[in-house]
């Protein structure tokens, strides 16, 4: 088969081996994948995949299933969705059949491809993680971001009011037109946060040079979720702060976690995430799709952080 993977900061599109579908797993004809900041990091050889997954890009697709393993309930023929460790940006790839969901009535394949990494990521860390409860106020930076687009919808979908970090004057628009109660401009005055805080929860994909300001921002028994490192690793912090305000930093990734612990947060997705798709409280975000021969174009796009919500790379488009 044919699969995207990093080549000395190149994407080469070429052949690889196909994979087996063993006990448990299924085998998805890919149609499209959603593109990730990782993918940008592995393509540079910074962030390789864990141990036993796929050196092909790609953390999450989404498809047709042609095989289905023993002990696995889904059928030849399902139109589905998948997270993964890596592989997604090939012609097919092979999962464990609890990684799955289905495609949600209404959305195409190709809209399809860009769920489950960040509606997994967000549901991960803001409701399970940081246990966050109606009415309390969330700070997200990267607002526009495809994890900050789902994260918007869904504090909107469960009663808590957000804020963003963005960008420019555009991308602070497109939130508020998702659900953001508000937010300030990165470059300018990021003090000027502290007039809506405090706040209950920040969802931080930034780190570093944010630190100190996270901190001032949070309010007693706050938590604040470090998903990424942006803004850089090392970071300044009056420790006397979190004594008094009883902070809770908790650090946080996804691509790593163990069969069982993806599997479980799948069923709550499924149970509490993916219906809001059908009652049209949540949407794909898709901005941009690229066929497969312009992923260089597509990365290219992701590293510019112009982007507000998700791109898509096209495998198959007979199947979109």
């Amino acid at each position: 088969m044919k699969a995207l993977q990093g080549v000395e900061g190149q994407v080469v599109w070429g052949q690889v081996p196909s994979p087996t579908c063993d006990v448990g797993q299924v085998r998805i004809q890919v149609s499209a994948a959603g593109l990730n900041r990782a993918d940008l990091l592995q393509k540079a050889g910074l962030y390789p995949p864990p141990p036993g997954a796929s050196h092909v890009l790609g953390l999450e697709c989404s498809g047709i299933i042609s095989e289905v393993g023993p002990g696995s309930s889904w059928q030849v023929g399902d139109r589905v969705c998948a997270l993964l460790a890596g592989g997604g940006m090939a012609e097919e790839v092979v999962v464990d059949g609890r990684h799955v969901l289905p495609v949600p009535d209404g959305l195409s394949l190709a809209e399809a491809a860009v769920l489950p990494e960040v509606y997994a990521t967000v549901w991960l860390n803001l409701f399970q993680l940081a246990a966050l409860k109606p009415g309390e106020k969330v700070l997200l930076h990267a607002g526009a971001s495809g994890i900050g687009s789902a994260a918007i919808q869904l504090c909107k979908a469960f009663g808590n009011p957000c804020w963003v970090s963005v960008g420019s004057s555009e991308r602070l628009a497109y939130c508020e037109a998702l659900g953001a109660q508000g937010g300030v401009i990165r470059g300018g005055d990021l003090d000027g946060l502290s007039d809506l805080g405090p706040f209950d929860v920040i969802l931080d994909p930034v780190g570093g040079n944010y630190a100190e300001l996270n901190l001032k921002l949070l309010a007693s028994d706050g938590r604040w979720v470090l998903i990424g490192l942006m803004g850089g690793r090392e970071a300044k912090l009056d420790l006397a702060q979190v004594l008094a305000k009883r902070v809770q930093l908790l650090g946080s990734t996804l691509r790593a976690r163990d069969d069982q612990f993806k599997a479980d947060l799948f069923s709550d997705l499924n149970q509490h995430v993916w219906p809001l798709f059908a009652e049209g409280r949540l949407s794909p975000q898709l901005a941009k799709s690229f066929a497969i021969k312009d992923a260089e174009a597509a990365f290219a796009e992701l590293a510019s952080n112009r982007v507000a919500g998700k791109l898509v790379l096209v495998i198959d488009e007979s199947l979109t």
